[in-house]
């Protein structure tokens, strides 16, 4: 991360220092993966970019080798509090001290914990962090690279072992056991698969219901390396489909095509969803597209930018993010194609790269 702009963030939003808890902001700017737990653990961050941090004793070794200016560890029979106070005073604070922090993942007692510091003040700051992570570097590309050649690779393997008759929950367990074995740390989300009427839910989670011929069923699912995820969906039939399946998928198909190649640096987020959204209203279907056609992608699953409607946010080149429209037909099926995208500083590179002409399984 380039101090610099750390500095200009900090001086624009009028914060001294920046708190975190455990998450992909933590990650990002400490290099630690921690989980967020009951006991207190915090990073700061100052405007010189340097780091201090406030862990649980069990987690001093993980903690080896990270480059903090101040760390304090305490053991739970003791609690923090007195371990948050020693640190606060190497770091400085005072009166004059006001804290950015992240309001989407900030817990009361977190808030409470450094609230208790009388004078500090807080602004949230989550725009600074969405803005810091929004370009992804070579490095981090390459993480997400890979992860998407695992989510294509472990569709490659398990369309042969399904068939007729599996529940939903054998075939996302199919899918999750294939990445795995290709590399994945885990799962950035819960899978989906969901057949027939269940894939006219966006979110629906796969269940025990049993998959018949003639079934479309929506796939959307992931793989993590190093912490940075891939993100696709693809939706396949179980059997012949429908006339109308088959029409629907077409259209879906077309709009997610016309969305991924107008990708360049210079248009806005908004360009790209109306891109998709066009094509699925002239096919009279456009009620029947109840979401964005796309999120940010990289340490969190869903991040900046929403490719929606109202964001004017021109993209540039190191954006990354998904292209995914779909079509939901209440009591019939539904239909969704996502990839992960790259702007790059011509156009754009498609990370997941399995094809989008539907699948029949026999």
């Amino acid at each position: 991360m380039n101090n610099h702009t750390l500095r200009e963030s900090f001086e624009t939003l009028g914060i001294s220092d920046l708190v975190l808890t455990p998450g992909a902001s933590f990650r990002y700017l400490s290099g630690l993966s921690l989980h967020a737990s009951e006991r207190l653990t915090l990073l700061f961050v100052n405007i010189d970019g340097e780091k201090s941090a406030l862990l649980p004793a069990l987690e001093a070794e993980s903690a080896k080798g990270a480059d903090f200016l101040h760390l304090e560890t305490y053991r739970d029979e003791e609690g923090p509090l007195r371990a948050l106070q020693a640190l606060t005073q190497k770091m400085g604070f005072s009166f004059e001290t006001i804290l950015g922090y992240e309001a989407q993942m900030i817990r009361m007692f977190e808030y409470q914990a450094l609230a208790g510091f009388a004078g500090i003040s807080f602004l949230a700051a989550d725009d600074v962090l969405a803005s810091i992570r929004l370009i992804k570097g070579e490095d981090e590309l390459e993480k997400i690279r890979r992860a998407a050649q695992i989510v294509d690779g472990a569709l490659v393997r398990s369309l042969p072992l399904f068939k007729s008759g599996m529940t939903e929950l054998e075939v996302a367990a199919e899918l999750e056991y294939q990445m795995r074995k290709l590399g994945s740390e885990g799962t950035p989300f819960a899978t989906i698969a969901c057949a027939g009427p269940r894939g006219a839910l966006p979110h629906g989670g796969p269940s025990m219901s049993v998959i018949k011929r003639g079934d479309l069923v929506v796939l959307d699912y992931g793989a993590m390396i190093d912490g940075y995820a891939a993100d696709t969906t693809r939706t396949v039939s179980f059997g012949v489909p429908s006339e109308e399946a088959l029409s629907v998928y077409e259209v879906v198909k077309k709009a997610q095509a016309a969305a991924v190649q107008i990708v360049r640096p210079g248009i806005t987020a908004q360009e790209v969803d109306r891109a998709a959204r066009e094509v699925i209203r002239g096919a009279g279907l456009g009620v029947y597209f109840t979401h964005r056609t796309g999120h940010g992608l990289g340490l969190d699953v869903h991040e900046f930018p929403s490719v929606m409607e109202g964001n004017e946010l021109i993209l540039r080149p190191g954006m990354v993010f998904t292209v995914e429209p779909g079509v939901y037909l209440s009591g019939k099926f539904g239909v969704r194609i996502e990839d992960d995208v790259c702007v790059t500083e011509t156009g754009v590179e498609v990370l997941t790269q399995f094809t989008r002409e539907l699948c029949v399984i026999d």
